[in-house]
């Protein structure tokens, strides 16, 4: 196009100006060979530069698709990351979670030997008190026993008190030396003194109830044990009057065996005191 355009201007140069000299037609034939020699290149660099620039297009297109490929699996790569993220999360807490169990099954598991530990140490005390105390208990002046866990020394009334009193007899310091011996052998353990009355009712100045009468039965129970070389540390009194009754007090038989003294040794509390936790299958 623009070769075509130069040639018709040079023409009308010619033809406007006239009649022109053999010689300087002639160079305007050469400058016009040139101008379309320098046309031409012109012409070819415009069409690489044109090829260039669809190549660029195409190259600028190609890299915007992959841009946004990039983008796209960046941002699949993202979620993936939050994701991936989310589930160390859970597996951080659930983590946390199992530690915490493994610790309490540890715990359990401690507390647990510490109680079966306890509870051999208490039933080889039982089979001591049991040795020691054996001709008592074969001439029926007491029992022993396990009860919920506690070692029961069990003393009816008429063996250490006359009804209504809580003056020992004379011969309550016989039948209570051996227990403070088998006691005394024990200076871990501590132990209770329990009265227990039936429930015919007493009201005296000194006794109002029965509870005042089994207290004071057991005080004095305690007050021999000390005399006796138990430390006075390790036990304790308690009255509970008629209210914890053995058997029935519809009958005598049943009645006597509610009068009663009961010597407890009581459990561990350092170990009950742990919080077991909840023991699931």
């Amino acid at each position: 196009m623009i070769y075509r355009i130069l040639t018709i201007t040079i023409l009308l140069t010619v033809f406007l100006t006239g009649c022109v000299s053999s010689g300087k037609h002639e160079m305007a034939l050469a400058e016009l060979d040139s101008m379309k020699q320098s046309l031409g290149s012109a012409q070819d660099e415009i069409n690489r530069n044109q090829q260039q620039i669809e190549k660029t297009k195409q190259a600028l297109a190609a890299a915007e698709q992959q841009i946004a490929q990039t983008e796209q699996e960046l941002a699949d790569a993202r979620k993936k990351v939050a994701a991936t993220q989310d589930d160390v999360t859970k597996l951080e807490a659930k983590k946390q979670a199992l530690q915490k169990e493994l610790s309490a099954s540890q715990a359990q598991l401690a507390t647990l030997r510490e109680i079966e530990a306890e509870t051999t140490r208490r039933n080889e005390i039982y089979a001591q008190f049991v040795n020691r105390l054996k001709t008592m208990i074969d001439g029926g002046q007491l029992t022993v026993s396990i009860e919920q866990g506690r070692i029961v020394i069990n003393l009816p009334n008429n063996v250490l008190f006359k009804s209504g009193s809580a003056n020992l007899n004379p011969e309550s310091t016989e039948a209570i030396t051996p227990i403070a011996a088998a006691m005394s052998q024990f200076s871990d353990r501590r132990f209770q003194i329990e009265g227990h009355t039936d429930n015919n009712p007493i009201n005296t100045a000194r006794f109002p109830s029965n509870w005042e009468l089994s207290t004071a039965r057991a005080l004095a129970v305690v007050h021999l044990l000390t005399e006796l070389g138990v430390t006075p540390e390790n036990i304790s009194a308690a009255g509970f009057g008629e209210f914890h009754p053995r058997s029935s007090n519809e009958t005598a038989e049943g009645r006597e065996l509610n009068r009663r003294i009961e010597i407890i040794m009581l459990p561990n509390l350092d170990i009950l005191s742990n919080e077991l936790p909840n023991i699931t299958p």
